[in-house]
């Protein structure tokens, strides 16, 4: 099978779990979920979680670069986090995932503007 370049797909385990440890962390630490992103960078565990979605020689790079590179951290927000947890609060999402929008309401402000 051929191997296909660019960026490596999303596992479902690594997009729920990171958007929903985002989601928490917003509603814990009363903060933007840019803020809790960056706060979820700095858990122990993370690195695990990155090199579960990396899965390359060069996962351990990549996952370094994540971590300490600012714009490299800001960049993965953007094109796949925000997204993420925009599908979790918002249309067939919001039906989905009641339970988790009940125990966090306070995520639906930043995405009402």
């Amino acid at each position: 099978m051929v191997e296909r370049r660019g960026q490596p797909k999303v596992s479902k385990f690594v997009e729920i779990s990171i958007s929903h440890k985002v989601i928490e962390y917003c509603n814990r630490y009363n903060e933007s979920p840019f803020k809790a992103w960056k706060r979820l960078i700095k858990h122990r565990a993370f690195r695990d979680l990155m090199k579960e979605h990396f899965k390359k020689d060069v996962a351990d790079f990549r996952v370094d670069k994540l971590i300490n590179d600012y714009d490299s951290s800001k960049n993965f927000y953007y094109k796949h986090i925000k997204k993420w947890m925009k599908n979790r609060t918002s249309g067939i999402g919001l039906l989905v995932n009641k339970d988790l929008l009940k125990k966090y309401p306070k995520i639906l402000k930043y995405f009402n503007k």
